[in-house]
């Protein structure tokens, strides 16, 4: 997706934003913090569609658990794998990603990563993170 790097990164709102008229924010904090939520949706898109189910970007998406656990003793590396290179190569309003798995001692058996990447808009730029927790019906959820 190299087309992508060199993509305009000076708007805080996603296409579908933009195309349903939500406006930019006045302050440059305000307009980083709709940056942010935007991405956050976009990911929750991204993250919920499998391999092979966008016929113009057929690598599209996350791994299946199921696809996961073929061939691979660790689940959790692959998911992660899987979930980093996902938003390296469909959100370039984001850089420098970093996944880590989550223990979460007290639901054991829930699959939750944490992501961390650097936002830039315009000369500002803030590192933030944000959960991504595997349902019981296999959906990405951003939290």
């Amino acid at each position: 997706m190299s087309s992508l790097s060199s993509w305009d990164r000076g708007s805080a709102a996603s296409l579908f934003d933009r195309i349903r008229g939500e406006e930019r924010s006045s302050s440059p904090d305000a307009q980083l913090t709709s940056l942010i939520s935007s991405v956050k949706r976009q990911l929750d898109r991204v993250l919920n569609t499998r391999p092979g189910n966008c016929r113009s970007a057929p690598d599209l998406g996350v791994i299946d658990l199921n696809d996961a656990t073929q061939g691979s003793a660790d689940i959790r590396s692959r998911i992660r794998e899987a979930i980093r290179q996902c938003i390296c190569d469909y959100e370039p309003r984001i850089v420098q990603v970093e996944v880590s798995f989550s223990d979460n001692i007290s639901t054991p058996l829930e699959m939750a990563f944490r992501v961390t990447a650097h936002v830039r808009l315009d000369e500002l730029e803030q590192v933030t993170s944000f959960n991504v927790h595997m349902d019981s019906h296999r959906h990405y959820r951003m939290i």
